[in-house]
């Protein structure tokens, strides 16, 4: 198989960064900054300049030895600092079922960049060495407007749901993709061309030993992995290219644990650069947290972080830890929780576009003083081994928006922990309804599944593209869409809903089918003669289109009349589950 080249999309513009004279009386006003580029960027698009000139010698990846920075003033008058990285470039092949990478040409230096306004905008590129100036230069730059609508943020009237900087509303749509195989950066090639065929715009991913961590293993102390950067460059890249939103965790717990997992392994600690073992400053698990030192160096790769990849506008999220509570044994809670406070806001200063901030617990921890956090802008929760996942999406979506006032979702999601399980989910009905549920709940995306290879290679991609489907065209995530009110008495089937002043989402489950009630039944039979109403309507004229959830059809369209604040609805007959979308018909 021939390499694909790997393309970052954006400009590319060239730098030539001037060394100061120290010997001069006025050596930065003689320093100018050569900028080449073909065409002017676009608001919210990537911009990145390649960097010559930059001192030699000292530690490319400690920032108190060597720094670039970018000072951007934008044509409002509004100032960004932001920081240069330094990295080296790879070429990748596909050798039988594994991906090689081999390095190419030296390192360099680049900032990225991510104009948030068209106009006139003035750079200023600063190099530092030890803290002292050793280079300067200015440009400027003509950003012209776009129609692209920027960055995920959370909805500001009633924070159930995120947006995007031009008001459009972001309901995500996905599953978790976390890691990679041995073909590297080539699962990703197949499993994002095959998400945005079904619709998927949203995966997480880890920054861990297995995949994409740059500082976990012995030797990577401010040394950090120039081929797990690349490849993470490579895959946030093509999610880019494919609509695809990423939360981005920084962490595994498991960097903190000494002994084998049920797998066998993920036991990092003894491994993990800040161990004093290893020469780290943390004697123990805990001093991660509380360690000088450790924050010193966690910082240190929080701001390379920023510098690589907060100018890609479909980075939803950071994430700082997945199910820290794993390590409880190890860790003392109250630490953890002011580490997160510190570092939230240490990150919050150094992403130049303020990208949302979030971290995550197992299913069996929740603590709510770590989501109180301002630092926080959405809670999450992780399910596993839970049955009926419909109504536990729906219980989590009210208490945690209740609770924290932010939005929320199930970030991770499985019939079991231990592996992949089709026997106890043949038909994947518990899988289903954990997707379709967080649609109709309330919550900010709908559950996101685990197991992703197995999903790959089951093909069960139809699951989420017949949401997608549906959702085309609704007003999913609009801010005055909240869950809807249901009346007593539902008969055989459990409703979910959401639902606005002139717009309702509804989703009705056979209470037979509800997972794993009617796991193993191959052909359950159809609900027929189902009655629902819907509390709190305007009264009027509505138009009530079903569809089929397997395949995002509609099946069955009818007006109906809301009296007294309550619509009247009666779904022809189906098997499983059903949805519907009512719109108000007369203002």
């Amino acid at each position: 198989m021939k390499s694909k080249r790997a393309v970052l999309h954006g400009i590319l513009l060239t730098v030539g960064l001037l060394a100061v004279d120290a010997s001069a009386a006025e050596p930065e006003g003689r320093l100018r900054l050569a900028v080449a580029q073909s065409k002017s960027p676009e608001v919210f698009e990537r911009v990145e300049l390649s960097i010559s000139g930059m001192p030699e010698g000292g530690n490319p990846f400690d920032a108190e030895s060597v720094t670039l920075d970018l000072e951007v003033v934008s044509p409002s008058g509004k100032s960004v600092r932001v920081p240069g990285f330094f990295t080296r470039d790879f070429a990748r092949k596909l050798e039988g079922n594994r991906e090689v990478l081999t390095p190419k040409g030296d390192g360099v230096w680049r900032i990225r960049w991510l104009p948030v306004e068209p106009g006139l905008h003035r750079l200023t590129a600063v190099a530092k060495s030890n803290g002292q100036l050793v280079g300067r230069a200015e440009s400027a730059i003509d950003v012209a407007s776009s129609k692209r609508h920027g960055i995920a943020r959370v909805e500001p009237t009633n924070r159930r749901y995120f947006r995007l900087d031009d008001g459009t509303p972001l309901f995500l749509n996905g599953l978790c993709a976390c890691w990679h195989g041995s073909r590297g950066t080539y699962d990703y090639d197949d499993w994002l061309a095959a998400y945005q065929k079904a619709g998927i715009n949203y995966i997480r991913i880890w920054m861990w030993p297995i995949a994409f961590g740059i500082e976990w293993d012995k030797q990577d102390k401010l040394r950090y992995r120039m081929d797990a950067a690349w490849q993470l460059d490579y895959v946030m890249t093509e999610a880019e290219r494919r609509g695809v939103f990423v939360m981005l965790c920084l962490d595994y717990h498991g960097i903190f644990e000494v002994k084998p997992d049920y797998w066998g392994g993920n036991n990092y600690w003894p491994r993990h650069p800040y161990n004093a073992t290893n020469g780290g400053p943390c004697k123990t698990q805990n001093d991660f947290f509380t360690s000088e030192e450790a924050k010193r160096l966690y910082a240190n790769r929080l701001r390379y972080i920023v510098a690589r990849w907060s100018a890609f506008p479909n980075l939803l999220a950071w994430e700082f830890f997945n199910e820290i509570d794993n390590e409880y044994a190890y860790l003392k809670h109250d630490d953890v929780v002011a580490w997160h406070g510190e570092m939230g806001r240490r990150l919050r200063e150094m992403d130049p576009v303020a990208h949302m901030i979030s971290s995550s617990f197992t299913g069996g921890s929740e603590r709510p003083d770590l989501f109180d956090l301002k630092q926080m802008d959405f809670s999450q929760y992780h399910s596993y081994n839970e049955k009926h996942p419909a109504r536990m999406v729906a219980e989590k979506t009210a208490r945690f928006f209740k609770k924290y006032n932010k939005p929320f979702f199930v970030s991770e999601y499985g019939t079991d922990w231990r592996g992949w399980k089709p026997d106890t989910d043949p038909h994947f009905r518990a899988l289903h309804q954990a997707i379709w549920s967080g649609a109709f709940a309330g919550a900010a995306g709908t559950g996101m599944t685990w197991w992703w290879e197995s999903i790959h290679g089951a093909n069960l991609y139809h699951h989420w593209s017949a949401l997608s489907e549906f959702l085309k065209g609704t007003g999913i995530g609009r801010p005055d869409m909240r869950p809807a009110e249901f009346g007593n008495g539902q008969g055989p089937v459990l409703a979910l809903g959401v639902a606005a002043r002139d717009e309702a989402l509804v989703w009705l489950l056979d209470k037979a089918c509800d997972w794993p009630d009617g796991a193993m039944m191959a052909d359950p039979a159809a609900v027929a003669g189902a009655k629902i109403t819907i509390v709190g309507a305007a009264d009027g004229s509505w138009s009530a289109e079903w569809f089929d959830t397997g395949t995002g059809k509609q099946v069955a369209t009818n007006n109906v009349e809301a009296r007294s604040g309550t619509i009247a609805l009666e779904p022809p007959p189906f098997k499983v589950d059903i949805a519907a979308r009512l719109k108000k018909t007369n203002r």
